[in-house]
C-alpha cells in the first residue's frame, strides 16, 4: 500500500444532496483512481473518523452516500459546500470487473455496488442488479433505481419480499458468471448459499469495526483465518472465506469485544 493513502488530506465539500430523510451524498473533489468496492476513512474535527464504501468516482469527484445512523453520519449529512473534512484512502480490494456480472444490493450496500454498475457500464459489460431495502425511506438515489423494481420488504417501493427471491429467480433464469453482493450480512450469506448451490463464484463486501485502515490495528480481523477487512477485503471472494468461523455472528465492538448474541 502507498504510505500517500494512509496520510490525511483534508477536502472542502463540494455539494450535499439528500435522498431522503437519513439518506444522502457528499460530494469531494477527486484527488485519487480507486477500485469499486474500496472505501474510505472520513474525519470530521472534534467527533470522529468512520469508513465510508466509495459510491462513485467520476472524472473531477468523489461521490459517498450516508445513511445518517450517528453523529458522525448525521453530521455529513448537515455539512454545506465549502465545510472541510480530512480523508484518507482509498484502502482496501475491491470488486471484479466481469462481465455477465449478477449485482446484489441491500440497505446501504447499494453504495459500493453503484460504483460497480457504473464501472460496468463504462466497460460495456453486461449485468444484472438487484436491489432490496426494508421500505422506500431506504432506497438511495430511489429516482435512479425505482425503475430497477427494488424489492421492499414492506411492499413500499418495486416488488414485495426479500431481495434474495430476486436472486434466486434470476439464477435459475440464467446463470451469472459471478455473484458481487453488499449489504447486511444475514442477506450476504443468503447470497452466499444461492450462489453456492448453483456453482457460480460470489463475492462479498463485509463490514467490521475499523481503527486504522490499513492493516496495523488488527481490529477488523476475522476469526479463523487472520484476514482483515481493511486489506484483504472489505471484498472477499469463496475461497477467501473458507474457515472463516464468524460469519452471521454479532461484530466485535470498539473494545475487541463480541456481544452476545
Amino acid at each position: 500500500m502507498s504510505l500517500d493513502r494512509a496520510k490525511m488530506r483534508t477536502l472542502r465539500v463540494l455539494e450535499v444532496v439528500r435522498h431522503g430523510p437519513q439518506l444522502g451524498s457528499f460530494y469531494l473533489e477527486r484527488t485519487f483512481d480507486a477500485e469499486p468496492g474500496q472505501f474510505v476513512n472520513v474525519w470530521v474535527p472534534g467527533l470522529d473518523e468512520k469508513p465510508f464504501s466509495i459510491s462513485d468516482l467520476t472524472a473531477t469527484r468523489l461521490e459517498l452516500s450516508v445513511k445518517a445512523v450517528g453523529r458522525l453520519s448525521t453530521r455529513l449529512l448537515e455539512m454545506r459546500s465549502g465545510d472541510w473534512v480530512g480523508l484518507r484512502g482509498p484502502f482496501g480490494r475491491g470488486f471484479s470487473i466481469q462481465d455477465d456480472s449478477l449485482l446484489v444490493a441491500g440497505g446501504s450496500g447499494l453504495a459500493p455496488v453503484r460504483f460497480l454498475a457504473h464501472r460496468l457500464a463504462e466497460r460495456g459489460f453486461a449485468f444484472r442488479l438487484a436491489i432490496g431495502v426494508k421500505t422506500r425511506a431506504d432506497l438511495f438515489f430511489s429516482e435512479e433505481y425505482e425503475k430497477h423494481e427494488p424489492m421492499s420488504e414492506d411492499g413500499s417501493v418495486g416488488g414485495t419480499g426479500l431481495v434474495t427471491q430476486r436472486v434466486a429467480q434470476w439464477i435459475g433464469e440464467r446463470r451469472p458468471r459471478q455473484i458481487c453482493a453488499a449489504g447486511p450480512e444475514p442477506m450476504m450469506l443468503a447470497v452466499r448459499a444461492l450462489a453456492d448451490r448453483a456453482e457460480v463464484p460470489y463475492e462479498l463486501s463485509l463490514e467490521r469495526y475499523m481503527k486504522c485502515g490499513f492493516g496495523l490495528c488488527g481490529q477488523c480481523c476475522l476469526d479463523g483465518a487472520g484476514l482483515r477487512v481493511c486489506c484483504e477485503g472489505p471484498v472477499f471472494r469463496r475461497e477467501d472465506l473458507e474457515g472463516i468461523t464468524e460469519l452471521g455472528q454479532p461484530h466485535r465492538m470498539a473494545s475487541g469485544r463480541r456481544p452476545p448474541g
